[in-house]
């Protein structure tokens, strides 16, 4: 029984852990914030890093590189909690989801690429056929808008949608 108290036990203290916790995190969210949309895939940056973290704290007590479980645990709630309470922000605060999330790029209007548009997110017209071939797309004429994602995906409207399509993302 004393050993599991001792492998508890914090070894620092608990203020000291928040804030490093706390610090780590929102640096690491900053960072994260200017990984380009296409390198983050169907999930959040903010989820993507939560993953990353916890994973490593997670190998880390595994491994015993860690100084106790107890500090791990805290490392641990920090960053859920943080997590949390950013989605929570993002959620209520229409600004602070702005600040957080990538916003849809419109790369394809009236069957033209808008090239300004793709320079910017780094698509190039060969991935953009090759979006438009899985669809069934023979020509970039044939395409009403297509919108590379906030998740990083490219989402494409075949020309003859309806007169009342709004698209996002921008112009040219």
């Amino acid at each position: 029984m004393q050993q599991i108290t001792e492998m508890l036990a914090l070894t620092r203290p608990v203020l000291d852990t928040a804030i490093r916790s706390t610090v780590a995190f929102l640096l690491l969210v900053a960072l994260i914030r200017i990984v380009p949309k296409r390198n983050t895939g169907r999930i959040s940056p903010n989820d993507m890093l939560i993953l990353i973290i916890v994973g490593t704290m997670g190998a880390d007590a595994i491994t015993g590189g860690s100084e106790s479980v107890g500090d791990l645990l805290l490392m641990t709630v920090m960053v859920l909690a943080w997590g949390y309470m950013l989605d929570l922000l993002e959620f209520h605060f229409p600004f602070v989801r702005r600040l957080m999330r990538h916003e849809q790029t419109l790369l394809i209007k009236d069957g033209r690429y808008l090239r300004k548009n793709m320079r910017r997110e780094l698509v190039t017209e060969e991935e953009m056929l090759s979006v438009m071939r899985t669809e069934g797309i023979k020509s970039v004429s044939q395409v009403s808008a297509a919108v590379l994602e906030a998740d990083g995906e490219i989402s494409i409207l075949k020309r003859g949608g309806g007169p009342d399509e709004t698209l996002p993302g921008g112009s040219a």
